[in-house]
């Protein structure tokens, strides 16, 4: 059973923009995140033994952000990849169309 395949390579060109986007927003509110808790209060502000078993659960919890907004990078860098091997493949198909001896219409 075949079937037609059919990609729109402006809508993977949008998609990893927003996927792009996306991931900034999130890498910004980790960083404002990072600055409040990270930074001045288990840094600067808060010791107790209370402090340092948050700390660690923090530290994991950020990771895990980390690993997260890293994962939509490398996705909105794949839809582009995509993208563009979409747009090179047509580009060959028809550069081989119209190299060849048939006489065709233009599209």
């Amino acid at each position: 059973m075949g079937g037609e395949l059919r990609v729109d390579p402006n809508r993977l060109w949008e998609a990893s923009r927003f996927v792009s986007d996306q991931a900034a927003a999130m890498r910004a509110q980790l960083k404002q995140l990072d600055d409040t808790i990270g930074k001045r209060l288990l840094a600067e502000g808060w010791d107790s033994k209370a402090a340092s078993a948050y700390e660690g659960s923090w530290t994991e919890w950020k990771q895990g952000a980390d690993t997260v907004i890293a994962a939509l990078d490398d996705s909105s860098a794949a839809l582009i990849t995509a993208a563009n091997g979409y747009v090179a493949q047509d580009v060959s198909f028809h550069d081989g169309i119209a190299g060849s001896s048939l006489d065709l219409p233009e599209i």
